[in-house]
């Protein structure tokens, strides 16, 4: 019962954050504790490291073939590591904590597809599980 109710207070604050990025919250843009991070970077930084966490929490190994549950593992991983670094990987490609990119650079190409990755990966291990799955059978 403790491990139903980490999930749903995950997927709560998760689900507060969403909000907060998509409606444009005034928050956002509030530095931490008067410091250059912008809440809304330290926010995004915890929604991409709870969600790859969810995945790994929530699925059960069940009657999946091992190489599907290996692909769905390495996936989500990879999106849990890219998750927990996002804000430092962030902070180095911009060069400061707001994540501001002086014109169009590599750096910034580098940041967007990489923020995807830390945000896909964890849908694409599970959709490849399940394809796999059709051709592994346990």
């Amino acid at each position: 019962m403790h491990r139903k109710k980490l999930i749903y207070l995950s997927l709560l604050v998760q689900a507060a954050i969403v909000i907060a990025l998509a409606t444009g919250a005034s928050l956002l843009v509030q530095p931490v504790f008067g410091g250059a991070l912008p809440w809304g970077n330290l926010l995004t930084g915890l929604l991409l490291t709870l969600f790859p966490i969810n995945f790994l929490v929530i699925r059960r190994a069940g009657a999946t073939h091992a190489i599907p549950l290996i692909v769905y593992r390495a996936c989500v991983n990879l999106g849990l590591i890219l998750g927990a670094a996002w804000l430092f990987v962030s902070y180095v490609l911009a060069g400061n904590w707001s994540t501001t990119f002086q014109g169009g650079d590599l750096n910034q190409k580098i940041w967007m597809y990489y923020t995807y990755a830390a945000a896909v990966l964890p849908f694409a291990g599970y959709f490849l599980m399940k394809l796999l799955g059709n051709f592994f059978k346990k």
